[in-house]
């Protein structure tokens, strides 16, 4: 089996033997009793697929169950796993999930290998864990290697190309299609335990970053460094370099393993295979991006040796909830833009529940429009995903029932028709999301409540309730963007500009008949030195500033919206407000949303970003862009197909671009149309209508 990653109809696309497949995936998950292929459950599960149409299966592969610690090394684990599913169905393409970090036994004697913290001390993981699952305590501070750790990457590169070798040996290695390396918490390369803890001060990682600044003498910040931004929710670039020198170095080394060892597998395999990974978390970081997110998307996604990016849908509750758009934690049109397929992880329960919570559990009608919302999602924009079924006791079976599988059998349907047309989505909103700005401010939400609280993480899922079709991008690409079609760009949280992307933003961006939005503080810091002088001069408005009350609210006239300021914590200490143009909306008597025209492009500051679908909206009305749904709900277009998920029952006015139909929806409810006929392809319980 030879399989790539290619175009096919404007999406990236699997191609197996040359021939392309949808990227609908089932996957097997890493917990006891639930991750091997073979098991009675499992292969229970497997069958109920296969027979609903899916050709794709990705299992979980550790060395931890091949690697021992008498020094031999057995893959038969492996051969079964592939066994198991191509018993099921012949014709199956199988991806591993492959774990690169060591078995237990590898950490004893290497402690100067360890990942070490600025806040605490490692502790040794109890081995009762592993009757759960390998990954269980990744964000805890127990033994783990530092990605800057050579002895690591040696000893993992030596086994990784011997697991490949051998299993190319056997006619099993015939069915394996793609090795998505894992590393990092969960697999998911963010950086050990950093959700509540501060890495890495361990050996490897200062050797590193001494080389990093060429400075024999350079030392990793400690948490006072860490923790107290000199000014207000920024990190001062000079009195602060050490902190965001050191981001960038740690970052970067994440980045660099993932490239090894992808260009491993590719190097070593025989055939053509596929390579991905975990990267390209955006939403849903919890507001710990600086210290564990993945800032360094340049290096992967122009990366020749990784073929796909992927990662859960995101957990907000303003996402996945009902009424929510349950959308990819990653920005699509970027992987589109850079050639890279996208996978969104759908692990939402059922009314079955999971064991291991975390989740919101829903009654059965819930429960499948999300289940129909969040894979027509991912569909919609492109891209692919795969189901992943803990089930309600972490051994699969979320989707036993025929109330799941036959949705998921018609899905799969529409799915192979619409795959055959030409990929289009109409967005004429463009959203511009920056990653390097969350190394120049404050490195947990409660200190910095707009960078990614409100303008990732509120901002983002109130855009996608208002009606209008967009896309997502990265900053750093958007030179890479065809610009045309966007009657509205919206800078979300690019406070960190340098003058080459402020000069190209001014001669590339700005166009007669578009309308610009800035949010908060705009090329605030030029990575230099922090001047208001620089949001005028990107924003093009004359600024002022005010302190900031617990609560920020801007009223307009017919709406208003709000960022919370209340955390004790916070250490948001000043509010850029506009001096000129018209003004549209105050905080109290201070104008705090202004619009002007600039050589015939409308632009708008706003001192706080956009927080509810009314301001979005207000904006995209202004700009000419398309409304397809005025109520708040969830909408998402693209692939000749648009999808509205409702939160409330009620009559809605539907607007397509040539015309318009009534229809009414029951609350939760997730409506799929075909964009050109108008016809209802899928809603509330009912089969296909046409």
């Amino acid at each position: 089996m030879n399989a790539k990653i290619k175009s096919y109809n404007n999406r990236p696309t699997i191609f197996i033997d040359d021939k392309p497949v949808p990227p609908i995936i089932y996957a097997l998950t890493d917990w006891i009793g639930g991750r091997l292929s073979y098991d009675e459950i499992t292969r229970f599960s497997i069958k109920k697929f296969a027979a609903a149409g899916i050709r794709l299966y990705q299992l979980d592969i550790s060395f931890q169950d091949m690697w021992f610690e008498d020094g031999t090394f057995d893959i038969s684990i492996a051969l079964k796993q592939i066994k198991g599913i191509i018993d099921v169905r012949p014709d199956a393409a199988v991806f591993f999930r492959l774990h690169i970090n060591p078995p237990r036994w590898w950490y004893k004697g290497k402690e100067s290998e360890w990942v070490r913290y600025a806040n605490t001390e490692v502790y040794p993981e109890p081995d009762i864990e592993l009757a759960r699952t390998y990954i269980l305590n990744d964000l805890k501070p127990v033994p783990r290697a530092s990605f800057a750790s050579e002895r690591w990457m040696n000893d993992m590169t030596i086994m990784v190309r011997r697991f490949l070798e051998e299993l190319y040996k056997s006619p099993l290695s015939e069915h394996l299609a793609g090795i998505q390396v894992a590393n990092g918490v969960y697999g998911e390369h963010h950086y050990w335990a950093f959700m509540r803890n501060d890495p890495d001060l361990s050996e490897p990682m200062l050797k590193r970053y001494r080389k990093f600044k060429n400075d024999p003498n350079a030392q990793i910040p400690g948490m006072e460094e860490r923790y107290n931004p000199k000014d207000g929710i920024f990190f001062d670039p000079e009195k602060d370099s050490n902190l965001i020198d050191y981001l960038t170095c740690q970052h970067e080394a994440v980045a660099e393993s993932i490239i090894h060892f992808c260009k491993l597998v590719k190097d070593t395999w025989k055939r053509e295979i596929i390579t991905g990974v975990f990267y390209g978390y955006y939403v849903s970081m919890f507001g710990r991006a600086g210290l564990g997110g993945h800032l360094a998307e340049e290096m992967i996604l122009q990366c020749p040796y990784v073929d796909f990016l992927s990662a859960p849908q995101a957990y907000n509750s303003n996402l996945r909830h009902i009424g929510g758009a349950g959308v990819a934690r990653g920005l699509l049109e970027s992987a589109r833009l850079n050639n890279k397929l996208f996978l969104d992880e759908m692990d939402h329960p059922t009314e079955l529940g999971v064991l291991h919570g975390g989740m919101k559990v829903y009654p059965p009608y819930e429960s499948l429009q999300i289940l129909r919302r969040n894979t027509l999602v991912s569909f919609l924009s492109g891209m692919g995903f795969w189901y992943y079924d803990f089930g309600p006791f972490n051994t699969s079976g979320w989707w036993y029932e025929p109330y799941y599988l036959d949705e998921i059998k018609s899905l799969q349907k529409i799915y192979n028709k619409y795959y055959e047309k030409e990929y289009i989505k109409r967005a004429d909103v463009l959203l511009v999301f920056d990653t390097k700005v969350q190394k120049y401010t404050a490195l947990t939400e409660n200190a910095d409540p707009i960078t990614d609280k409100a303008c990732i993480n509120v901002a983002y899922p109130m855009a996608l309730r208002s009606g209008a079709s967009m896309d997502t991008i990265y900053l750093s690409d958007l030179g890479k963007t065809n610009l045309d079609k966007y009657k509205c760009i919206i800078f979300m949280n690019t406070f960190a500009l340098t003058d080459t992307q402020k000069q190209y933003i001014a001669k590339k961006v700005y166009k007669k008949g578009r309308s610009i939005v800035w949010f908060f503080a705009p090329g605030y810091t030029d990575k230099k030195r922090n001047d208001i002088a620089f949001c005028k001069q990107v924003s093009g408005f004359d600024l002022d500033v005010i302190a900031p009350a617990p609560q920020i609210t801007v009223q307009c006239k017919d709406f208003s919206y709000s960022v919370d300021n209340s955390d004790k914590e916070s250490r948001l200490n000043k509010l850029f407000v506009p001096k000129d143009g018209n003004i549209l909306g105050y905080i109290g008597k201070t104008p705090a949303l202004a619009h002007k025209t600039i050589d015939g492009c409308d632009v708008y500051f706003s001192s706080i970003p956009f927080t509810t679908p009314e301001s979005f909206r207000y904006i995209f009305e202004r700009s000419g862009v398309h409304i397809y749904d005025s109520c708040n709900d969830a909408v998402i277009e693209g692939s000749n197909l648009l999808l509205i998920h409702a939160e409330h029952k009620g009559e809605r006015v539907i607007k397509f671009r040539d015309s318009e139909i009534t229809v009414d929806f029951q609350a939760g409810e997730t409506i799929l149309f075909d964009i050109n006929t108008k016809a209802i392809l899928r809603r509330g319980e009912q089969g296909l209508t046409v």
